[in-house]
Formats: structure tokens, C-alpha cells, sequence
């Protein structure tokens, strides 16, 4: 087989010493038992956590504090990963591993790098991300609780790229190319330089618009070629003065807005300090038990030593994010204070200009003085307003042009894929889907408005149970899909439970049929159902993992995987 292929999961326990060990040897794999609770979703769960995926854990197997080591093949080339909370160890056998202190950034580069997962996805600051690991395995797990209701649904933490189904559909199913993403790497580019002209456009608006204020209210008129003889004669002094004091002004809108935001991080950090110091007080001193049961809910949350301690971490640690932010607003106010001594400066400079120039009409009235003044003002203030508009105007051109090169690069990427090539693919999806369909005998369920794989939405109808059959359908046209478009490497395609809505047993048996029959042979398959007859057929090409009434870790397993754990991951550090 090629793709990605789970060979074995090393489950461990510190606090409770307890452990077990599992291996998937075959493309056809069964975990099965004879009670729904015996941990085959929580064992699966664990193949996809270990690797850098979030899917949902029960606050008891949580209890267990687990650390994980994962091997898997890409392509026949072994790899090795480990998870503890958010650090994970990733390398090839033989060789140290790397350390990665969480499952986004430079760890999801690196899976992304050896799956060929080469998708982007625009991220809540506007900008791309590689996503991590979950991304690329949603379309091949299908979890017992969330993804027979709604597919693409199979993990935890997903939110953190809004409306991202719709171009993970159409990467995997083959809509979208490599050459779309690095199109769209340079679209985004053209959006922060276009971001950051606007920003120095609004700086500079709000600088004019402070001159203005200021301005003294003009009561004279004085004919241009008055107006040139003054300008002539003081134009060099006053330039640069003139030049300084609107950057002055500008900057000192800038450092307004930070001294705000920093204001409000500080206050924020302080009082989430002393919130989290009120909780650990209370948790010690008012409650004597490891737990403490919400009245309104009634939803029991820990109290451990473990969980006190962790408060009392996440507290120093916002009390030394406060310190931080309190540093840089001192530094900030220093700053401030540097900058109006400047301000005054240059405005006292340009005081001297208006003075040494006055007192060149001292024979004049006190009025014609006054009216002489507000010319040499109409002077430094014409300058000032023609060199800050330029500079407005500059930025407001190298806004327009980035706007226009995102229209361009945007016209480039929807020339990608051609009509012919989009209905091909539509038709492909539509031919699979229909078939799985009638294979599965879910007729009842309503294909009306569903063209492409992005639709899954729209199929409706059927009872519960072919409903279920129909989202199998959809799955498996998918796989198909992935399989034909040859993106990335293909992953397992781990299916939980089956046997939804209690299938009538010859659905159910045509159910497994068609999971052994239809799915393309590049991919491993990990089943989990509870022991059935029906199974039998199956289980026949299939490694099977049978769990009984014991606990999914258990303690006759520590002290070996402990060791394992020590020579395989600590020896890393």
C-alpha cells in the first residue's frame, strides 16, 4: 500500500503507571468488543491525537494524563511521532527527534511537508497558515458522535479558520491546484501591502485633521504676488520645520493608539491575575474535596492538587505578562514625554521664523503686523499641507495598485481550472455518490440540488438509518475523489461504528460489503464495531483488535513501554 499507514500506538499513563500497546499490521483492521463502553472509539481517537489532531476525549480518559508514541509509513519510509498535552516529537527511527511545542506553525509545515498536503488556509488575522494535522485527516475519519450527522466534522479546535470546509473540499476533491496557493500567497501579500497603506493613509488623515484644528482663522487676503515675494524670502528656513512638525504630529497620533492598547492589555492581564488568585484561594481554602460540582449545571470540574497548581501557573504567568505590558507603557510615556518637548521645539522654531520676520515692519500697525502674521502662517502651512498631501496621495497610489494587482492575480487563478475540467470532476463525484447510493440501498435519501462534493449540506431525506447510509455514500464518493485528484498522500480511513441508528442486519452486512469491497485498495482501513456476526466476512482479511471488560490501559504494560518511551522520546531532549 501506499500513503500513510498506522503500524502501531503506544498509549502511557505516568501519574496512574498505567499502559497498553496496539498495532495495525494490515490494510483491513477491526477493533471490536461486546460492550459499546469498552474503549474502541477512545483507542482510535488516540491514533489522530497522537499525531497532532484534537478530537473529543471524555473528561475521564483525560484523567489519565497519556503520552503517546505513534509509528507510521509514508511510502514504505518509517516515521515516529510523540504527543504529551501540546509537544510533540517527530522524526524517523534511529535518529533523535524533534521537539515541537505545539501541533500548529513549524510542526504542521513539517507533517504538511511528507503528506504533500500543500493546501492554505486565510486564518482570523488575515492572513495564510498551513493548517495542522486535523485538516488533512477530516475526510478520512469518520467519528462515532459528530461526523454521521455532518461530514467534515470529526475533531475539536476547528474554528480557528472560519468558512474553511468549502476550499478543503475542493482541494482535496481536485478543484483547487498548487498553483492556486501560490497564487494565493501573493494575493495576500497584495492585501497587508494594500493593509499597510491604508493604515499610513488614516495616520496621515488624522495628523491634517489635528493642523486644522489649530489653524488660526484667516482675515486677510493678500495677493499672490505678495504671497511669492514672502514665500521666496523665507521658504528654506521654514521647510524643514515645517516637514519635522507634521511627522511630529503624525507620530504622535501613532503612540496615542499604543499607549491605549497597551493600557487596556494591562488591565486586562492585572485583573485576570487577581480573578485566577481569588479562584485558588477558594479552591484551597473553601473546598476540601479533589472536586466541586457546578450548582447551575451540575457538571463536576476538577479540584486536584494538579488542577490548583494550575492555576496558580496561569496566574504568575498573566501577573509576568502585566510586568511586561507595565515596561513597555514606561517606555511608551518616556517616549511621549520626548515627543512634546520636540513638538515644542519645532513649534517654537517656527514662533522664531514668524518673529525674525515681523520684526523687519516694525513701522507697521499693530494690525498690519497682525495681518503680516497670519501670511507667514497661510506660508508654513500651504508647504506643510502640499508636502503631507503628497505623501498621503503617495500611499493612497500604492493602495490602488495593490488592489489592482489582487484583481489580476484573482482573474489568473480562476483561469486554473477550465469548465471542462470542473464538470469532469463534478461528474466523477455525482457517478461515485449515485452508485453508493444504490449499493448501500439508500434511494430515500434526496440528491436534489447536490452537483458537487461541496453540497453535502443539501443531501437530505431517508429515516435515520438511511440517512446514515447516505453520509457513508458521500464518505466513500470522497475517498474516490481523493484517490483520482492524487493531491497528498492518502491517509487510513478510520470509520467509527457503523452499525448507526441500529441497521436493519441486511443493511448492515451490505454496509461492511461495500467498506471492504468499495474502498479503494490504496487505502487502510481501521474499523470499530461492536462484535456482530455480520462481521464475520470481514473479519476474515482483518487484524483484529478485540477489547474485553478490562481497562484500555493497563498496569502489566508500564514498566516496558515506560522504558520505550525513555530510549525512544527523553533521549531526544
Amino acid at each position: 500500500m501506499k500513503g500513510l499507514q498506522f503500524q502501531r500506538l503506544v498509549l502511557l499513563s505516568d501519574s496512574k503507571k498505567l499502559a497498553n500497546q496496539f498495532v495495525f499490521p494490515k490494510r483491513l483492521n477491526l477493533v471490536t468488543g461486546n460492550d459499546n463502553s469498552i474503549g474502541k472509539s477512545t483507542l482510535v481517537k488516540n491514533l489522530f491525537w497522537a499525531i497532532g489532531c484534537d478530537p473529543h476525549f471524555d473528561q475521564e480518559w483525560k484523567s489519565n494524563d497519556v503520552k503517546a508514541i505513534l509509528y507510521f509509513k509514508i511510502n514504505e519510509i518509517d516515521y515516529i511521532v510523540s504527543r504529551y498535552q501540546d509537544t510533540v516529537y517527530f522524526g524517523k527511527p534511529g535518529a533523535p527527534l524533534k521537539k515541537y511545542s505545539k501541533v500548529t506553525g513549524e510542526f504542521a509545515q513539517t507533517f504538511a511537508k511528507v503528506t504533500g498536503f500543500d493546501l492554505l488556509l486565510e486564518n482570523r488575522q488575515n492572513g495564510l497558515d498551513c493548517p495542522p494535522p486535523a485538516f488533512y485527516f477530516l475526510p478520512f475519519y469518520i467519528d462515532q458522535k459528530k461526523s454521521w450527522d455532518e461530514p467534515w466534522n470529526g475533531f475539536e479546535c476547528l474554528a480557528q479558520y472560519s468558512k474553511f470546509r468549502r476550499n478543503l473540499i475542493k482541494y482535496f476533491c481536485g478543484y483547487l491546484s498548487t498553483e492556486h496557493f501560490e497564487i494565493e500567497e501573493d494575493i495576500f501579500e497584495q492585501k497587508a501591502n494594500e493593509s499597510a497603506a491604508n493604515r499610513q493613509v488614516d495616520r496621515i488623515s488624522a495628523a491634517i485633521e489635528v493642523l486644522e484644528e489649530v489653524a488660526p482663522i484667516q482675515t486677510i487676503a493678500i495677493t499672490q504676488p505678495e504671497l511669492e515675494s514672502i514665500q521666496v524670502e523665507i521658504e528654506q528656513e521654514l521647510k524643514e520645520f515645517s516637514f519635522q512638525q507634521s511627522k511630529l504630529y503624525e507620530q504622535q497620533s501613532i503612540l496615542a493608539n499604543e499607549l491605549h492598547d497597551l493600557e487596556q492589555q494591562h488591565l486586562i492581564a492585572s485583573s485576570s491575575a487577581k480573578e485566577l488568585n481569588e479562584d485558588y484561594k477558594f479552591a484551597v481554602e473553601n473546598i476540601p474535596s479533589d472536586s466541586l460540582e457546578c450548582p447551575l449545571c451540575g457538571v463536576e470540574h476538577d479540584n486536584s492538587l494538579l488542577s490548583r497548581a494550575g492555576l496558580l501557573a496561569d496566574r504568575e504567568a498573566l501577573e509576568q505578562q502585566a510586568n511586561n505590558i507595565k515596561a513597555v507603557l514606561e517606555e511608551k510615556y518616556r517616549q511621549k514625554v520626548n515627543l512634546t518637548e520636540d513638538l515644542n521645539f519645532v513649534s517654537s522654531e517656527i514662533d522664531r521664523i514668524n518673529d525674525k520676520y515681523l520684526s523687519h515692519y516694525d513701522d507697521l500697525e499693530t494690525d498690519a503686523q497682525a495681518y503680516f502674521g497670519q501670511a507667514l502662517h497661510a506660508i508654513s502651512q500651504k508647504k506643510m499641507n502640499h508636502s503631507v498631501t503628497q505623501t498621503k496621495e503617495n500611499y493612497q497610489l500604492q493602495s490602488k495598485n495593490a488592489q489592482d494587482q489582487q484583481k489580476k492575480l484573482k482573474a489568473d487563478q480562476r483561469k486554473l481550472l477550465k469548465k471542462k475540467d470542473k464538470d469532469e470532476l463534478n461528474e466523477l463525484f455525482m457517478g461515485n455518490l449515485i452508485e453508493n447510493i444504490e449499493t448501500l440501498s439508500a434511494k430515500g435519501v434526496n440528491l436534489n440540488g447536490v452537483k458537487s462534493p461541496v453540497d453535502y449540506k443539501k443531501i437530505l431525506g431517508g429515516g435515520a438509518a438511511e440517512g446514515t447510509r447516505g453520509t457513508l455514500a458521500y464518505q466513500l464518493a470522497i475517498l474516490r475523489q481523493i484517490e483520482h485528484t492524487a493531491h497528498c498522500e492518502l491517509a487510513p480511513f478510520v470509520i467509527d461504528t457503523p452499525n448507526q441508528q441500529e441497521q436493519a442486519e441486511h443493511r448492515y452486512k451490505k454496509v461492511l460489503e461495500v467498506i471492504k469491497e468499495n474502498i479503494p485498495a490504496g487505502y487502510q482501513v481501521i474499523l470499530c464495531a461492536m462484535d456482530n456476526e455480520v462481521l464475520s466476512t470481514y473479519k476474515q482479511d482483518a487484524h483484529i483488535i478485540e477489547l474485553d471488560g478490562e481497562r484500555l490501559l493497563q498496569k502489566k504494560h508500564y514498566e516496558t513501554l515506560r522504558c520505550e518511551y525513555e530510549e525512544i522520546v527523553l533521549a531526544s531532549n
